[in-house]
């Protein structure tokens, strides 16, 4: 199971973006993609931190998706539904701030995966 970022789409109808820039996108998604491997390697998780600008609601994901709440806001409920998706702040993907993400993946039941149960431990 991988964690995946999302803070843009680049595909489909709705093509929301972090900045409106796809290169600044990139730098500061990777940042924040950066920042939540290195805690979560600190507490001796280690888990795969991808930055998903491809998103794509049709096609069924095991894994872990932390999207900016400005995204969950813009697609239908309906099409998130069947995913595993953590909302997160976009001021916090801005900054690479991952405390509150950290938080809700504590909080956060991943049926009874290894992260959800290092996580709910710490």
């Amino acid at each position: 199971m991988n964690i995946k970022v999302v803070g843009d789409i680049r595909i489909g109808k709705i093509q929301p973006s972090l900045t409106g820039n796809p290169i600044v996108d990139d730098v500061l998604i990777q940042h924040f993609c950066d920042q939540l491997k290195k805690q979560l390697t600190s507490l001796h998780l280690y888990v795969d931190i991808v930055a998903d600008h491809f998103f794509d609601p049709t096609s069924q994901s095991p894994d872990i998706i932390l999207m900016d709440k400005r995204i969950i806001d813009d697609l239908p409920d309906e099409l998130l539904m069947n995913f595993k998706i953590i909302e997160i702040e976009h001021n916090d993907i801005l900054r690479g701030n991952v405390t509150n993400a950290i938080a809700a993946l504590k909080h956060f039941n991943s049926g009874g995966t290894q992260l959800g149960e290092h996580l709910s431990a710490i």
